[in-house]
Formats: structure tokens, sequence, C-alpha cells
């Protein structure tokens, strides 16, 4: 009941007009500090039933839907939100109050279920070998698999948190990024999500080369993720006009090296307009 009456409270807040100037208010941050905690607790006390959407709530409320408040105002040249501005201070602030709060679950999760994910990630919980022999974990084996999707979802998460801190000045934490999302498919390789996460962040790379490749690694996993499919065609629209518009240049009289850089463009075009081609027609 209390996580309902916090998310109907912060739902308010956000839609509001000049909810931008509001979500950072001393008495939000409470609130949302305050919705985190009852999250956890419910995660925590009923892992199977209620786990995932605790979880989700979470996420959403408490980080995402601020994030995409303050970019997209961003996006449409509010002038509050410029570099250095009290506003974009404390979004920097949000971010990284995120990544050490599911650094700090990550850590919780692995401790409280005595999970070995030593092979998979290189953020794991140690255990002291002072300490002796571990007591056996009184947890269902759904709990345990609760336990280790939520593993995997923290680093998704991180990842999302350090993609956002890479869109500021002054930050590059593209490689932090990639290690979360990768770290994210070596706990759960059936998983596809990580690959869109990691076809967004490659962004327009060799002209979108590495992000589609991304993107139908995604499409072609056992799980997939539904918005990978907007993603490729979007980036296979981008490939055909910029195809047609190198067809329409013309071919005048380069340097050697601005002839190189001009051929492996068009190779890589036409590699991706050949591709978008060559796929099915079912969605």
């Amino acid at each position: 009941r209390a996580v309902v009456e916090a998310v109907h409270r912060l739902d308010l807040i956000l839609g509001n007009k000049a909810a931008y100037q509001e979500v950072f208010k001393p008495e939000n941050i409470s609130l949302r500090n305050k919705l985190r905690e009852l999250c956890v607790k419910l995660m925590f006390l009923h892992p199977v039933d209620y786990g995932r959407k605790a979880e989700e709530l979470l996420w959403r409320k408490v980080y995402y839907e601020v994030i995409q408040l303050i970019k997209t105002n961003k996006k449409a040249g509010i002038s509050h939100i410029h570099s250095r501005s009290t506003l974009e201070c404390a979004y920097r602030t949000h971010l990284v109050a995120g990544v050490g709060f599911y650094q700090h679950l990550l850590l919780y999760i692995q401790s409280h279920y005595q999970l070995e994910l030593q092979c998979c990630i290189d953020w794991t919980h140690v255990t002291d070998p002072l300490i002796g022999c571990k007591k056996p974990v009184s947890a269902s084996e759904k709990e345990m698999e609760w336990a280790q999707m939520a593993c995997h979802r923290c680093l998704v998460y991180l990842g999302d948190l350090a993609r956002y801190q890479n869109e500021l000045a002054g930050v590059d934490t593209e490689l932090l990024a990639e290690r979360f999302y990768y770290q994210a498919l070596s706990v759960a390789p059936q998983i596809g999500m990580p690959f869109n996460q990691l076809g967004t962040l490659a962004g327009s790379k060799y002209y979108n080369v590495e992000a589609t490749y991304c993107y139908l690694r995604c499409i072609q996993s056992e799980v997939s993720f539904e918005g990978a499919y907007g993603n490729l065609k979007r980036l296979y629209d981008k490939s055909a006009k910029m195809y047609h518009q190198l067809k329409k240049c013309e071919t005048r009289k380069l340097s050697p090296s601005k002839k190189r850089g001009k051929d492996i463009k068009r190779l890589l075009v036409s590699f991706m307009y050949l591709q978008s081609l060559l796929q099915p027609k079912s969605r």
C-alpha cells in the first residue's frame, strides 16, 4: 500500500508542466528515497511474488523517469538545463547516486543468496576466508533464480546509468557502460536486452555497422527484446537514404587519403544497404 501511494505521489509531480524544476526538491528526493527503501524491502521479503515488480518500479520511478524528464526538456531547449547549471548538477548527482545504489544492491544480493558470480563479473561479493564455512542458503530454487536474474538486471541498469553519464559534457563512461552490458550477458547469455543497449551505445559508429550487429544479436537471442526490431528498421532506413545519396554524389578528383575515406564509406554504406535488402519482411 505504501509503495502504491508513493508511486501515485511521484506520478502527480511528473505530470506538472514545470516537473523538471520540481523533481530535485528535497521533499521529492526524500519521497523517491522512501519508495526505494520500500521496494528493496519488498524484494527481499517476497522475492518470487513481488521481486521483479519491485525492481521495475524502483528503476522506473526512482531513476529512469527523472532521467527521461531531464533529457526531454534538455532536447526541447529549456534554458534552466544547461552545462554547469544547478539543475544539471542535480541531474549528475542523481546519476552518480543511482550507480552507487545499484552497485550496493548487486553486492547485497550476491551476499544474501551466496551467489558465485566470480566467473561472470568482476564486481563480486568476496567472502572472508577467516569466517570459515558458509551457512547453507535457506532459499528455494525460484528465489535463487530471481536473485541471479536480479543481478543481471542490476548490471543492465548500471550500464544504462553509465551511458546517460556519457552523454554529459566532460564525462567519458562509454567503456564502463560497455563493460556492464557485457557482464550482464555473462550472467544471463540467453537474454538479448544488453545487446540492444550496446547498439544504442554504439550510435552511428562505422556508418551504423556496429549498432546493426548488436541489434541483430539481440533479435537472434533466445529471449529477444521487442524494441530492437524498431531500432534495426530505423538504421536500415537511414542506410538506404545514405546509399542513394552516395550514388547521386559526383565523383570529382580527390587526394589519395580522401579517396580512401570515401571508398571505405561507400563500402560500409553499401554493405548496410545490402543487409537491409536481405532481411526478411516479416516485421
